[in-house]
């Protein structure tokens, strides 16, 4: 174990390189390294840290042709931090390995793209990308794009040709191409503010979640799907110079809850077939507000408010269902008064509606109880069930054994503003709401008391999207409040209460939990038996388990949730059956929880920059037999044991904050890598930097 240091031991970053061995720190002054770094094998979980950006200065003037600044080829679980890599001919950062850390990085002036990524599960946090020859970022498979500003790159800020990405609260600015071009399937696109680029704002590819961003000033259309079934769901897209968007590749996409103003052209443009376009807010475009093409069949639009348009409307396409459209103006004319809405007053069957609509129809519930379970079988695929509100409509079971709501044969279907309410029967299979296809919307639904899982989504259904919704006190034996066992799901700003098992539970992959809150639960809060999954800024209060347990899931993100006053330990990476392992766990708050903070409980977990405070066991736990995790920069103040317990072997503790635990931190393990942490106790002593 050591912490090397450039100038004053290694005149170079590359010396020290040849002298480190895995897990070595590598520190460099505020000086400039005219130098290319090559990181090869047999060098996992080092980290090179700087002085900061424009201070410690990677710099690659008069080194020749086709020099990469920092060069990641052959060892993983790299970290490279506060320092600026620039004027290198090709790429400022190539990583070609797994699990790497790029913070706090400037990527500037270099000759092909800012950072190229080839491999998964790697994060580029806090960085500035910029006026790059190439891209920003290109990205080739699943990582995690956070946080960066990505500004005046001669191509694309960030290009995806891998799927499954995430870019996440990036500032996208200036790029000679698009800001954001999503090449390869099922990306996430999240609070991004994209400006000013030259080409489109954002791409996508087939199955993007493109969710809460700001599009605005692009040069070209705000957002451009190239394939099929996007969701587009509460962006502002504002002040494009041609389009705010534009449907012209694939079909079946989702155009939901965005504020389109101001662009030149047309507020929407469909090009394409089978889309929904549902309860956006369409102002003074320079064209249409809505224009449907000649060619183009089948569309669903659907309780917009336009004004301003020129026309709101025109629809020059076949078979169109326009509905509950608030405008004035339309070509032809009429389109604005068109409400061809089934309504369904208490007293009155909903089952018999849906029974009698055809595809793309909405289904308007009035306020009362409606003693019915729902069935949506073929061929009802786009319709809506909308309710008067979540306490004001209630589909009640009591009495009736058969699930509330069951999606079982149609997709696309939209469920909204209603309450689903004692469905019990035997217990067994007994779901408040059941989805067993794709392209699903639930928004703004209650399910309480319900005899199993107040909302179940099959590992049939994918891309589902639950919104707004609160699914609690779900009484059976293994009831969660949502159990989601597909792939590539939504769960965002939901509550789950109270339920007897958990609050969510995922035993699917890629699924995306946001901004959640479970309190109350019987058991865990979010349980994560799937891998590749997405939680990020959930609050779990209250379980009788943990906060938050990676339960033989594998390849998580674990980003800013806060897990407080849970009845064991507030992120359990339990590993049961042997899994959980390389789970990322990054600025998560775990406090006041009745046993560890964090405890880690299997092999290549990274446990970065979280704050541990005030829980009645140890701060964060390392159990026996569980080796080569990385436990860093993490502020672990006052738990009633250890700081930081060590119980396995060849685990790298490297830059915490500890004080007022007993002791800070306690090595039971043998082989650990224990480096500039600053505490004032240790087991054994000498293992502190002190304050």
């Amino acid at each position: 174990m050591a912490v090397l240091k450039v100038p004053s031991e290694f005149p170079t970053i590359s010396a020290a390189l040849t002298a480190a061995f895995p897990g070595d720190t590598i520190r460099v002054a505020a000086i400039t390294c005219n130098e290319s770094i090559i990181i090869g094998a047999g060098l996992d979980c080092i980290r090179i840290i700087g002085s900061g950006i424009g201070k410690t200065i990677v710099d690659g003037t008069g080194l020749g042709a086709n020099m990469i600044g920092i060069d990641i080829q052959g060892s993983g679980f790299i970290t490279i931090e506060n320092l600026t890599v620039n004027n290198f001919d090709s790429f400022g950062i190539q990583i070609s390995t797994r699990d790497n850390i790029i913070h706090k990085i400037e990527v500037s002036n270099n000759g092909d793209d800012g950072i190229q990524i080839g491999a998964e599960r790697n994060l580029i946090m806090s960085s500035k990308i910029n006026s790059n020859s190439g891209r920003g970022i290109n990205d080739l498979l699943n990582n995690y794009l956070v946080s960066n500003d990505i500004l005046n790159n001669e191509l694309d800020g960030i290009i995806f040709f891998g799927e499954s990405s995430l870019a996440l609260k990036n500032v996208i600015k200036g790029n000679k191409r698009a800001g954001i071009s999503s090449r390869a399937p099922n990306n996430l696109m999240i609070n991004n503010t994209v400006l000013k680029n030259e080409n489109e704002g954002i791409e996508s590819s087939f199955g993007d979640l493109i969710f809460a961003n700001k599009v605005i000033e692009n040069l070209e259309t705000g957002i451009s799907p190239r394939d099929r079934r996007t969701l587009i769901w509460a962006n502002d897209v504002r002040c494009n110079d041609e389009d705010g968007i534009i449907l012209r590749g694939g079909s079946e996409h989702r155009i939901v809850k965005n504020i389109i103003n101001g662009n030149r052209n047309k507020g929407v443009q469909i090009i394409v077939n089978d889309n929904i376009v549902d309860s956006n807010c369409i102002r003074k475009n320079g064209d249409q507000g809505i224009l449907v093409n000649i060619g183009s069949n089948d569309n669903v639009i659907r309780s917009n408010r336009l004004t301003g348009n020129t026309p709101d409307l025109e629809d020059n396409g076949t078979n169109t269902l326009f509905d509950d459209n608030k405008c004035r103006t339309s070509d032809p004319a009429g389109l604005c008064q068109i409400n061809n809405e089934v309504i369904v007053n208490e007293g009155e069957s909903i089952q018999a509606a849906i029974n009698a609509v055809t595809e793309g129809s909405t289904v308007r519930v009035g306020a009362g109880i409606f003693n019915e379970n729902i069935t949506i079988p073929v061929g009802k695929d786009r319709i809506r069930i909308i309710g008067a509100g979540k306490n004001k409509t209630i589909i009640d079971g009591t009495d009736i054994d058969a699930i509330g709501i069951d999606i079982d044969a149609s997709s696309f279907i939209t469920i909204e503003n209603l309450t689903v309410q004692n469905f019990v029967g035997g217990f067994d299979d007994i779901h408040g709401i059941q989805i067993n296809t794709s392209d699903n919307i639930l928004h703004c639904v209650n399910s309480f008391g319900n005899g199993e899982d107040g909302i179940r989504i099959e590992d049939t259904g994918e891309r589902n999207m639950v919104m707004n919704c609160e699914s609690s006190d779900n009484i059976g034996e293994d009831s969660d409040g949502i159990d989601v066992r597909g792939n590539h799901n939504y769960v965002v700003c939901n509550q789950f209460n109270r339920n007897r098992d958990d609050g969510i539970e995922s035993d699917g992959s890629f699924n995306l939990f946001l901004h959640n809150l479970c309190d109350g639960n019987m058991d865990d809060g979010i349980e994560v038996d799937g891998n590749n999954n997405y939680v990020i800024g959930n609050c779990t209060l209250n379980q009788g388990d943990d906060g938050i347990d990676i339960d033989d899931g594998d390849f998580n993100l674990v980003l800013w949730n806060k897990a407080t006053g849970n009845g064991k330990d507030g992120i359990d990476m339990d590993g049961i059956d042997t899994d959980a392992v390389n789970n990322l766990v990054w600025g998560n708050v775990c406090c006041n929880n009745d046993s560890n903070g964090i405890r880690v409980n299997n092999d290549l977990n990274r446990v970065i920059k979280n704050n541990v405070k005030n829980n009645k066991a140890q701060g964060i736990s390392v159990t026996e037999g569980h080796i080569n995790n990385i436990i860093d920069k993490n502020l672990i103040i006052n738990n009633k044991q250890a700081g930081i317990l060590l119980e396995g072997d060849n685990n790298k503790v490297r830059s915490n904050c500890l004080t007022g635990n007993t002791p800070d931190i306690n090595n039971q393990g043998a082989d650990n890598i224990i480096d500039e942490n600053k505490c004032q106790t240790s087991f054994p002593d000498e293992l502190c930097e002190g304050y």
